[in-house]
């Protein structure tokens, strides 16, 4: 998400208050949505692994105090709880803001996702709330070429911002998930047709085959090699339907009355 610059966008949200929104089709387990709501949050990395901790039988958190306080350079535990104590109070700032309303938008973070299969889903439940971003993460399931998010009913609010709205989604590719794959591409395809038009998307992937059948032109490549996977972060700018116009029939009408 930060190749992706969702960070920025957060930033400049902050600026401008004319809103963030992330929208992931195919979510999974829930991983992007809950790390981009951290970001707008300003969690600090390995805070909410502190913060979360639930001790069994009164056992102390082993995350407290990591390795690092015990070189001899660190200098002092009292330190640590500072920075602990800021990090803290920076968090539940940051989710106060992201929650928060301004002149332009009802809330200035958005991350909306959706996932067809329900297990994952569940999944994605679980892990939304685990990390205490449930405020601000709603998540739908279902097909995303059935996911409305304003652009099939015009009459209806739209959840996207145009040029303040970031597409992200990690779709099935052949690792873990085998069956239908082309059809969940096609899903894909279809629902940045209708709904990502004047927004960037990012999509991860490891199959490039797969990828043909978005057919679309990507904006930029960034190499992400996780374990024995070669991925790719692809980068996608849609653009708006052109809208048909009446030309070509008034032309035809022209013709047949000469």
């Amino acid at each position: 998400l930060l190749e992706a610059r969702w960070d920025k966008l957060i930033l400049a949200a902050r600026g401008d208050g004319k809103g963030a929104v992330l929208v992931d089709p195919m979510t999974g387990s829930g991983t992007l949505p809950t790390e981009a709501a951290l970001i707008a949050c300003d969690m600090a990395p390995g805070l909410l692994r502190i913060t979360n901790w639930r001790g069994i039988g009164g056992r102390g958190n082993p995350h407290r105090y990591p390795p690092c306080v015990r070189w001899k350079d660190f200098g002092t535990i009292e330190a640590w709880d500072e920075i602990l104590a800021k990090s803290s109070q920076r968090a539940k700032s940051g989710m106060k803001w992201a929650l928060s309303s301004s002149e332009s938008v009802p809330k200035n973070v958005k991350i909306v996702c959706n996932e067809m299969n329900p297990r994952a889903a569940s999944l994605a439940q679980t892990s939304i709330r685990n990390a205490g971003v449930n405020g601000l993460v709603s998540l739908s399931e279902g097909d995303c070429m059935d996911w409305d998010l304003g652009g099939k009913d015009p009459t209806k609010t739209r959840d996207v911002l145009e040029g303040r709205t970031m597409f992200v989604c990690n779709p099935p590719w052949g690792l873990r998930l085998t069956e239908d794959i082309d059809e969940s591409w096609v899903s894909l395809r279809e629902f940045f047709r209708r709904e990502a038009g004047g927004c960037e998307s990012w999509v991860l992937s490891g199959n490039k085959d797969l990828t043909k059948i978005l057919r679309m032109k990507k904006s930029r490549t960034v190499v992400v090699k996780t374990a024995d996977e070669d991925l790719r972060w692809l980068q996608y700018h849609i653009f708006h339907k052109r809208e048909v116009t009446n030309r070509s029939e008034e032309h035809a009408e022209q013709v047949i009355t000469e």
